[in-house]
C-alpha cells in the first residue's frame, strides 16, 4: 500500500481560504449564444392539450415503487466505498498526517492525504469543522470507517471565530489571510438623513436571521469509475455539465474524457450546483485503487460542509410621512457565510418604494463551512427585515399594514404597473380576501386566554431568465416514436415530465408518444437547475428543437398531400392540412415516409418563448401560546405568478415545497455553534429542527397563469415571503414584535418578558 499512498500537491484541489472549499471550475464549454431567428410562439391557449393542465409526473410510479435509481442507490461491479476524515477542530494547523495504519488494514485499497502539513494557507490548515483532511476507499463501508479512525493527525488547535460578533470584535485574532471582516460596501440613493428628518414616524431596531444549513434528503457525493483515461461519474448534482467541467478542470483532463450522469437527484436547493470536492476525491481514489468508488457524505458531514444560507443582521432606521408614504430606509448590515464566505443581501426589499435609501454592508468570516446558493439567495433575509419594518411603521401610523403596502408598491399611475412581473397591487387584495383579512384585529389579540391569533402578509419577486446557451435535440424515428434529449437534470421538480409535455404538445401526440432523455452530459448543453432558470431554458429550447424536427417531417409529407409544408399541422396524432383537417394521414403513416432515415433536429434557445420576472404575495394565519411560546401556523394563502403555467400540478408542488421550506426558516431551522470552539452542536436530524408532517398548515395556492408571457421559473419565489408573513402574524397575535428568526418558543417568551419589564429585544 505504501506505493499507492499519494498526497495532493499544494493548492491543486482546494482554493485558498476565503472562498468556497472546492476546486475551481474549468471554463464551461457552453455553446455560443443562440442565433437570433424569427420569434417563436406557443400554441394558442384554445389549442393546448397538455400545456397548462395538471399532468402527473412520468417518474412518479417508479419513485413510489422504489424503482427510481438515485445516485445513492447505484452499485457498480467491484465497487469500493469511500469515506472522508474531517477535522474535529474548527480552526487548526495540520502538523502531521500518518496514513500507515489505515493502509495496512485488510480491505483498504486506497488512502489519500488531502492536506499537506508543509503547505501554506488552506492546504496546511483546517478552517472549519469537517474540513477534509484525508480519504480512504475500502471493500465495505464498515472497513472504510475503521480505516478513517486509524489515520493519525497531529493538530495544533487555533482560536476559532464562532459568531459574526466575534469576527467583528477589535480584539479578535487574525484568522483569515484577507481579514476577518470585509471592507464596507455602500449603496445609496437620495438624501437619507434629510428624508428621515422629514418623517412623521421613525422605526429603529436591529433585525436578524439565523444560519440555515443544507439538509437535502439525498446527501452529496457520487460514484466514479475509470475506463483507461475516461471517467464516468454518477453524481447527485443540479448541473451535469457544470459538474463535468469542474471535475475535468480539477483533475486536469479534457472535458471530453468525463461523463456525468444524474438519473434522479434527491434534493439540492442550490447546494449541488457546484461539482463538489468529495466527487473529485472519489475520482482520485478510484484511479488509485483501479476500481469504481462510491463516496456519499453522511448526515453530519452534510450539515458541516455542504453550505448554508448565511445569517443576516440589520440595524435599521426607517421613516414614513403622515400620509403613509415611505420616505427613507437606512441600514447598517452584516452577516456571516462561514469561512471566508460572503453574506450578501439587499435591503430594503425591492417591491416597495423608498425614495431615499442606504445600505452599508460588511461580511464577517467565521470558522464554519462556507455558504452556498440556497433557494433564493439573500431574498428571505431581506424580505423578513423589510416586511417587519413595514408592519412596525404601520403600527406607528395606526394604519392597516396591508393599506401601507398598497400605498407604497408601484402606483396605479405608473406605466410600469402594467408590467406582468409586477402585480403586487393586484395580488395583495386577492390574498387578503382569501385569508379573511377584514377580520384581522390590530396588533395584539384582545381575546382572553393564552392562545392568541394573528395574521400577517409579505410579498416576493424573482428573475429567472432562460439561458441563451441552452441546446436540445429531437428525433423522429420511422416507426413514429419521438425522442427528446437535453442535458438538463430533474432535481425532483418534474423536469423530465416538462420535456415530454413540450415535445408531445409540439407533435400533436399524447404524452405516451414521446420519450424524454435527460441527466447526461452526452446530451446537448443545458444550464444548472438553479436560479429558477430551468423551465424557461429547457421548455423554450426543446420547443424549437421539436418544431425543427416536426417541420422536417412536414417537408416529407407535403408532396404526398399536394400542399406546401407550411399548410400542415400536427394535431391529435395526425398530420393534416390546416384548412382541410380531413385531408391528412396518421402520425405513424407520416413517419413511414422517412424510410430508414430518422429525422434528427437540433434547437438553440431563441427569443419569444420565455420571459423573466415574477411577483407574488403570501398571507399567514397563526396561533401563539403565550404561556409556552409555541407557534402553530394554521393557514398560508399564496398568490403567485410564473408566466405561462406548463404543468399546473408540478407548479403547485413547487409552491408547496417552497412554503414548507419557508416555514422551516421561520420557526425551526437554526445552526448552533459552540461559542468557544465553533463546533456545531446540532449536526443531526434530532436537534437541527425541520418541519414535520404535523407542522404543515393548510396551504391555499392561487397560481396566476399568464399564457402570453411564456414560462418563468418558480423554484425561488415561494420560499421568500413565508417567514416574513409568519413573523408579522406572530406580532399581530401577541402584541409584541420579535425581530429575529427563528421564531422559537424561547425567542417569543423573551420578547414577551422584555415587553412586560420594559426592556427591548
Amino acid at each position: 500500500m505504501a506505493r499507492r499512498r499519494k498526497k495532493l500537491e499544494a493548492g491543486s484541489w482546494k482554493l485558498e481560504a476565503g472562498t468556497q472549499q472546492q476546486p475551481p471550475p474549468a471554463a464551461q464549454a457552453a455553446p455560443p449564444p443562440a442565433p437570433q431567428g424569427p420569434p417563436r410562439n406557443w400554441p394558442p391557449v384554445a389549442d393546448r392539450t397538455l400545456i397548462g393542465k395538471s399532468i402527473k409526473r412520468l417518474d412518479g410510479p417508479d419513485k413510489a415503487q422504489g424503482k427510481a435509481k438515485y445516485t445513492y442507490d447505484i452499485i457498480r461491479p467491484g465497487m469500493l466505498y469511500g469515506r472522508l476524515l474531517g477535522s474535529p477542530h474548527a480552526h487548526a494547523r495540520i502538523k502531521g498526517i500518518d496514513l500507515s495504519a489505515a493502509e495496512k488494514l485488510a480491505g483498504v485499497k486506497a488512502v489519500l492525504a488531502l492536506k499537506d502539513p508543509a503547505g501554506e494557507g488552506a492546504n496546511g490548515k483546517a478552517f472549519y469543522q469537517g474540513d477534509e483532511i484525508a480519504a480512504v476507499a475500502a471493500t465495505t463501508e464498515e472497513i472504510a470507517e475503521d480505516a478513517v479512525r486509524l489515520i493519525k493527525v497531529e493538530y495544533e488547535p487555533l482560536q476559532a471565530l464562532a459568531t459574526a460578533a466575534q469576527a467583528m470584535s477589535a480584539d479578535a485574532p487574525a484568522v483569515f489571510p484577507k481579514g476577518n471582516v470585509s471592507q464596507q460596501s455602500l449603496q445609496q440613493e437620495g438624501d437619507v438623513e434629510a428624508a428621515l428628518k422629514s418623517a412623521a414616524h421613525i422605526v429603529e431596531g436591529t433585525y436578524s436571521t439565523q444560519v440555515q444549513t443544507h439538509t437535502s434528503l439525498e446527501t452529496h457525493g457520487g460514484i466514479c469509475e475509470w475506463e483507461g483515461e475516461k471517467l464516468t461519474a454518477w453524481v447527485s448534482t443540479q448541473a451535469v455539465h457544470g459538474a463535468r467541467d469542474g471535475i475535468a478542470g480539477s483533475l486536469k483532463i479534457p472535458q471530453t474524457n468525463v461523463r456525468v450522469i444524474t438519473d434522479y437527484m434527491g434534493g439540492g436547493f442550490g447546494s449541488k450546483l457546484g461539482f463538489d470536492y468529495q466527487v473529485v476525491v472519489c475520482a482520485r481514489l478510484a484511479k488509485l485503487a483501479n476500481a469504481p468508488v462510491k463516496l456519499m457524505l453522511n448526515r453530519k458531514e452534510e450539515h458541516l460542509v455542504t453550505g448554508n444560507r448565511p445569517s443576516a443582521y440589520a440595524k435599521v432606521r426607517a421613516g414614513v410621512d403622515a400620509k403613509g408614504k415611505l420616505v427613507a430606509f437606512d441600514a447598517e448590515t452584516w452577516g456571516t457565510g462561514g469561512a471566508g464566505a460572503g453574506a450578501a443581501f439587499r435591503v430594503p426589499y425591492p417591491i416597495y418604494v423608498f425614495p431615499s435609501r442606504r445600505q452599508r454592508h460588511r461580511d464577517a468570516y467565521t470558522n464554519a463551512g462556507p455558504q452556498r446558493a440556497f433557494r433564493a439567495p439573500g431574498h428571505p433575509q431581506a424580505s423578513f427585515i423589510t416586511e417587519v419594518v413595514l408592519d412596525e411603521l404601520a403600527d406607528k401610523l395606526r394604519l392597516d399594514p396591508l393599506e401601507l403596502r398598497m400605498r407604497n408598491v408601484l402606483s396605479a399611475t405608473d406605466p410600469s404597473q402594467e408590467d406582468p412581473s409586477r402585480q403586487w397591487r393586484k395580488y395583495f387584495p386577492m390574498g387578503a380576501e382569501k385569508i379573511g383579512w377584514s377580520k384581522r384585529h390590530p396588533t395584539g389579540d384582545p381575546a382572553s386566554g393564552p392562545i392568541k391569533r394573528g395574521m400577517g402578509c409579505a410579498g416576493n419577486t424573482w428573475g429567472g431568465a432562460g439561458s441563451r446557451a441552452t441546446r436540445a435535440n429531437c428525433q423522429i424515428l420511422p416507426d413514429g416514436s419521438v425522442l427528446a434529449r437535453i442535458g438538463t437534470q430533474d432535481i425532483g421538480t418534474g423536469t423530465r415530465t416538462l420535456v415530454a409535455i413540450v415535445a408531445a404538445e409540439t407533435m400533436g401526440l399524447p404524452l405516451t408518444g414521446v420519450k424524454a432523455e435527460i441527466g447526461d452530459t452526452n446530451y446537448p448543453f443545458a444550464p444548472g437547475s438553479g436560479g429558477s432558470v430551468t423551465v424557461a431554458s429547457v421548455s423554450a429550447t426543446m420547443r424549437i428543437a421539436c418544431e425543427n424536427a416536426r417541420d422536417e417531417l412536414f417537408a416529407k409529407v407535403a408532396p404526398a398531400l399536394g400542399v406546401e409544408p407550411s399548410a400542415l399541422a400536427a394535431k391529435d396524432g395526425r398530420i393534416q392540412v390546416k384548412d382541410a383537417p380531413s385531408k391528412g394521414m396518421t402520425w405513424r403513416e407520416a413517419c413511414k415516409l422517412l424510410g430508414v432515415q430518422p429525422i434528427s433536429a437540433d434547437g438553440a434557445f431563441g427569443p419569444g418563448l420565455s420571459s423573466t420576472g415574477t411577483s407574488g404575495v403570501q398571507f399567514a394565519d397563526v396561533e401563539v401560546d403565550i404561556e409556552t411560546g409555541v407557534t402553530r401556523v394554521k393557514r398560508i394563502v399564496c398568490v403567485q405568478d410564473c408566466g405561462t403555467i406548463m404543468d399546473k400540478l408540478t407548479a403547485e408542488s413547487q409552491v408547496y415545497g417552497g412554503i414548507i421550506m419557508g416555514l422551516g426558516f421561520a420557526l425551526y431551522e437554526n445552526r448552533i455553534l459552540d461559542r468557544n470552539t465553533a463546533r456545531m452542536v446540532n449536526p443531526n436530524m434530532e436537534w437541527y429542527l425541520l418541519p414535520g408532517m404535523s407542522d404543515i398548515p393548510e396551504i391555499d395556492i392561487t397560481l396566476v397563469d399568464q399564457p402570453d408571457r411564456g414560462p418563468v421559473g418558480l423554484g425561488e419565489p415561494p420560499v421568500i415571503s413565508t417567514a416574513a408573513a409568519v413573523a408579522n402574524a406572530v406580532a399581530n397575535a401577541i402584541g409584541v414584535r420579535v425581530r429575529k428568526l427563528p421564531l422559537s418558543p424561547d425567542a417569543i417568551l423573551q420578547a414577551l418578558n422584555e415587553e412586560r419589564t420594559g426592556g427591548t429585544l
